[in-house]
């Protein structure tokens, strides 16, 4: 597992290289720059998803309000992915 210090210390490098990035007068080394701060903004983006949240992720998104609660399967397969977590007290 990616440390949380080590995820927050790779988006302060981001952030840092995007200020120097908007500095740049030269359009094709913007765009180059702003390509690759994307893709490690992507790759940090999913290393927070799968090595910090994991399970978990799925109670920061917001339920459809239209939608009823939890049927039975529903349930069954997010107890399931808990389990997968470590967590065994229902």
């Amino acid at each position: 597992q990616a440390p949380l210090a080590d995820l927050f210390r790779d988006l302060d490098g981001i952030q840092r290289e995007q200020r120097e990035a908007n500095g740049c007068s030269e359009r094709r080394e913007w765009w180059e720059r702003r390509s690759r701060l994307d893709l490690r903004m992507q790759s940090l983006i999913q290393s927070l998803d799968s090595e910090v949240l994991g399970c978990w992720r799925g109670l920061l998104l917001p339920r459809d309000p239209g939608n009823s609660p939890l049927d039975q399967q529903e349930l069954s397969r997010l107890l399931q992915e808990l389990r997968e977590c470590g967590w065994n007290n229902p």
